[in-house]
């Protein structure tokens, strides 16, 4: 018996196991083929593996160059979008903030558009204009610490999303003065899907996008069935053994799945002997006050399985599961702060329950 788990972020990846073994949600392939790679971008591990191919250091399929160029795209996309570094297209726009329109390339422009266009959809529970309030923060980067009530009030103005000024036909984006944009809440949904469309192109039929705590998936297992992917315990630590590190499981298949939470990024201050984590209320500076842990969107794109676990976080959990059972989208799973797993009426009867003297599956 061969058995492969991935540890990436946020989610367990169960790919290969013993035939018929419905305890381990594996499975057999016929002839075990599969080509990946795993390199560290965007903050995150991002992993992708093609499956039905075979690849050689001769690389006698075409298709086995498909991954260095997918992560040649990768590496691009990275460079342009992120406001950690000088050079790219996202940051030069936050560097003109207040003097002049910035021409960015054509899927900048549609992931700002987007971007913008789901802040403003959201009445702000994911906002893409919120890097005055998450560079002052800074949680999880070197410079973190608890700004003064003074200094978050001050910066609360510069958080609306309507003030960013978009032209198509220019493909410009402009920003007034004191405003930053922070596609962190976006953009690798989007690069996944970028990749997604890429290896569709080039008629890869399966294959798994893992991107920290997001999953693309190509098609499924080679019998035809959904890839099944595990979910983190909040609660457990990185030492923790495999059988106490996965909640359960759920089925994907030609879908995203996204998981966000409390416990992988925070700030413990101190002084006061708070905890806060990264994500972020807008509308008070403060991170959203919730009964969410940890929460997984299911949808049909990675973009839309970012952005909704955002605006569904700041909801909590009874208005959130009320809101994604009113968008037949997405579905979701939530879990609480006291164990308690909540799932989208789509899930309920696929939700694969592991850690059944821990956890318990309720309603709000």
């Amino acid at each position: 018996m061969k058995k492969l788990t991935i540890l990436l972020g946020l989610t367990f990846l169960f790919l290969i196991g013993c035939k018929g073994s419905s305890e381990n949600y594996s499975y057999t392939q016929p002839t075990n083929l599969q080509h990946a790679r795993t390199e560290i971008l965007m903050g995150a591990p991002v992993d992708i593996r093609i499956f039905d191919i075979e690849c050689t250091d001769a690389y006698t399929d075409a298709r086995c160059r498909l991954l260095d160029e997918a992560f040649e795209l990768l590496f691009d996309m990275e460079q342009r979008w992120t406001v950690n570094d000088v050079g790219g297209e996202v940051e030069r726009i936050n560097e003109m903030a207040g003097n002049r329109p910035v021409e960015v390339q054509a899927d900048t422009f549609y992931l700002i558009e987007q971007a913008i266009h789901y802040s403003i959809y959201s009445d702000t529970l994911f906002n893409a204009a919120i890097g005055p309030l998450t560079s002052l923060w800074n949680i999880a980067m070197p410079g973190a610490r608890r700004p003064s009530d003074g200094e978050i009030e001050a910066v609360l103005p510069y958080l609306d999303p309507t003030r960013v000024a978009l032209d198509a036909q220019a493909s410009t984006i402009f920003l007034e003065e004191g405003m930053r944009l922070d596609l962190g809440g976006i953009a690798k949904g989007y690069a996944a899907d970028v990749i997604g469309a890429f290896l569709l192109d080039h008629d890869i039929e399966r294959a798994l996008l893992i991107v920290g705590g997001e999953v693309l998936a190509i098609g499924g297992r080679y019998d035809g069935t959904p890839f099944r992917i595990g979910i983190r315990n909040p609660f457990s630590d990185d030492e923790a053994g495999i059988d106490d590190y996965l909640v359960g499981t759920l089925p994907v298949y030609n879908q995203a799945l996204v998981t966000s939470g409390t416990y992988s990024r925070y700030l413990a201050y101190q002084d006061t002997l708070t905890f806060y984590h990264h994500i972020f209320d807008s509308r008070t500076g403060f991170p959203f006050d919730t009964d969410i842990v940890s929460m997984t969107i299911i949808a049909d794109t990675g973009l839309l399985g970012e952005v909704y676990t955002k605006v569904v976080f700041g909801m909590g959990i009874e208005a959130g599961l009320a809101y994604v059972e009113a968008h037949p989208e997405i579905e979701a799973m939530f879990i609480s702060a006291d164990n308690g797993v909540y799932l989208s009426t789509g899930l309920q009867d696929t939700f694969n329950l592991l850690l059944e003297n821990t956890f318990e599956i309720r309603t709000p």
